[in-house]
């Protein structure tokens, strides 16, 4: 066994960097290295952490076994640290961290993943009722993830001053044009972006590789979106618009590993969120193609919108997580 790992744990900021050869592991940060050991038995891993460690950095160590073998189902932590069980919601000794449980860990990749549920609170907007929303905060990190190419992945909300440039750019090429309509001035489009950071229900977000905008997301809340009264929406629904406007990403590859993230995000960031739900045109054969490839999303029926005949896809978190996309 021969890995070179760097991740992120998005909820604290911490950086790590995990060498492992053969048996022998290193986990390493500008302030510390924590030796560790991995032994391989077929089909079966085991890792021994010597105790002396916290829960990110047992998180940091599964990360690197797991990204690096998509075939690998399970690791038994042996002494694992206590929150580390916590988390995972076992208290056995040896601890054994299944691949569809660890996805589902929150503070590797989301802001918030350490914060507990606050108390659900409800309001009303233009007559329809629905919980308060959280806050964001402008060039907030959100999300980050190592993809198993070694690519950076990485949401954060737009950040007017520095993404103003790039979204006009990206609005006025043509394929872009086609579909979002948002070919304006620069100052119009400062003040598309500013509204959508007061927004409540439907917040602007950059998409990064390696640090390098990428591409824009429009997430959204369905139960109190324009897409609310066309289905039976719950409370914590989720929905998005995106477009990628570096073409040197586009294809099948990047974007895959994108829109599986993005659907990473939504499920972890709000653990009330049951189903994903999204509205394109019924005639974009692309998408629906696509769901041949990624078989947690399903098409409900077709419906007609004021400006277009739209299907109606739905994506649930059992689906996404039993289905081992990551």
């Amino acid at each position: 066994m021969n890995i070179q790992f760097s991740t992120y744990v998005c909820a604290t900021g911490q950086a790590f960097n995990v060498h492992i050869e053969g048996t022998t592991g290193l986990l390493k940060t500008d302030k510390v290295q924590v030796p560790f050991k991995v032994s391989v038995d077929g089909e079966s891993t085991t890792l021994n952490t010597n105790g002396a460690v916290s829960a990110v950095e047992i998180l940091a160590m599964l990360e690197a076994l797991f990204n690096s073998n998509k075939s690998l189902q399970s690791v038994t932590v042996t002494d694992a640290h206590p929150e580390i069980q916590a988390l995972v919601g076992a208290n056995t000794s040896p601890l054994v961290v299944n691949r569809d449980d660890f996805f589902q860990l929150r503070p590797l990749w989301v802001h918030n993943g350490l914060n507990t549920w606050t108390p659900e609170k409800w309001t009303t907007t233009k007559d329809v009722a629905h919980p308060v929303r959280p806050a964001i905060q402008e060039g907030q990190i959100l999300y980050r993830r190592t993809l198993s190419d070694g690519k950076v992945l990485t949401f954060r909300v737009a950040h007017i001053e520095k993404d103003l440039d790039i979204f006009h750019e990206w609005h006025n090429q043509p394929r872009v044009l086609k579909f979002w309509e948002l070919d304006k001035p620069k100052e119009e489009l400062r003040d598309y972006l500013a509204k959508g950071l007061k927004d409540g229900h439907q917040f602007p977000t950059i998409l990064e590789f390696d640090g390098v905008p990428v591409g824009y997301f429009e997430m959204y809340w369905t139960k109190e979106d324009r897409l609310g009264p066309y289905y039976d929406s719950e409370a914590f629904d989720r929905g998005f618009h995106f477009l990628i406007g570096d073409v040197s990403v586009l294809g099948f590859a990047n974007t895959d590993a994108i829109l599986k993230s993005v659907c990473h995000y939504l499920f972890l960031e709000e653990p009330r969120t049951r189903k994903i739900m999204a509205e394109p045109r019924s005639d974009n054969v692309n998408v629906l193609k696509y769901l041949e490839t990624f078989t947690a999303w399903k098409k409900l029926k077709e419906f007609d919108f004021p400006h277009k005949r739209a299907a109606l896809l739905e994506c649930r978190r059992e689906a996404f997580f039993g289905g081992r996309y990551l």
